[in-house]
């Protein structure tokens, strides 16, 4: 199938592990012999995209440039720049955000089809390359390698992350055998970032404690997590959830969820995902 040439604008997607699974998605493309070029709206520090370019440092006539003539198939990645509607007035247009109800400025495509309702496509990410922010192994101070490490990303409410942090203080102080030493927890919500999170942790090795909600199901698969408690929480809940997570058993878990992802979120399925939404979006566009 003959793709139209694509142009990427990578735009209010705010965490490195969003960053990463579209680095992922790029580099699957390129290596397919897709004709694509990747601009992200600030720096490109965060994407692992060969050849990246970053928009905020092009001249006036190079934007303007790529704006009325390059590229006849665009996909818009997070927030719409102003000059959006120029794209739209002469190529095709590809949209996905991860937010809760955005305002579609493409055909509207999501990362989880928990997500994808009437008319959203789906793209398939995928969680196989190596990412920098997960090699926890450099990023620790030497005299504390061998140390346990929680790893929080709980928004929803400040008490339960209250409740979290010192359910693993007291579950290191009670573990005078060191029985946890190199043990690194995950602790997530249920958001679509901290789903994508949970995923390139786990890839990594990283046993991952979620709540039991559908994104976070639909990228471990039903038994590739530990379960948060349910509300109301409990420090004494959370320490059991912890220690699974901490010990041989939660190792064990983490390795069932990675055989799922690689199961279902390859590096191919998840470029042929795109290379069909091209296809189809681009037709006539050639």
């Amino acid at each position: 199938m003959k793709l139209p040439d694509c142009i990427w604008y990578v735009s209010g997607f705010r965490q490195p592990w969003e960053a990463d699974v579209i680095s992922n998605l790029a580099e699957a493309l390129k290596k397919r012999g897709v004709l694509l070029q990747v601009y992200s709206k600030g720096g490109t520090a965060r994407l692992n995209v060969e050849d990246a370019m970053s928009w905020n440092s092009l001249t006036f006539f190079e934007r303007m440039k790529a704006v009325l003539f390059g590229g006849k198939l665009w996909h818009l990645w997070g927030d719409a720049p102003i000059w959006w509607g120029l794209v739209r007035l002469r190529a095709r247009t590809v949209h996905t955000s991860l937010e809760a109800t955005p305002r579609w400025r493409g055909h509207p495509t999501r990362l989880f089809k928990e997500q994808a309702g009437e008319g959203e496509n789906r793209i398939l990410p995928t969680f196989e390359s190596k990412a920098k922010w997960t090699d926890f192994s450099h990023s620790l101070p030497e005299d504390e390698q061998n140390e346990a490490v929680l790893i929080p990303n709980w928004n929803e409410d400040a008490d339960t992350g209250k409740d979290i942090s010192e359910a693993w203080t007291s579950l290191l102080a009670e573990a005078a055998d060191g029985r946890f030493k190199r043990s690194h927890v995950l602790v997530v919500d249920g958001t679509p970032s901290s789903a994508l999170q949970a995923a390139f942790m786990t890839m990594r090795g990283i046993p991952v404690v979620a709540r039991d909600a559908p994104l976070i199901r639909e990228v471990l698969g039903s038994g590739g997590y530990v379960t948060a408690p349910p509300a109301p929480e409990y420090r004494s809940e959370w320490k059991k959830a912890l220690e699974i997570a901490a010990s041989d058993a939660g190792r064990s878990i983490s390795a069932t969820a990675r055989r799922f992802l690689k199961e279902n979120y390859g590096v191919a399925a998840a470029a042929e995902s795109l290379e069909n939404l091209y296809g189809s979006v681009g037709r006539n566009k050639q």
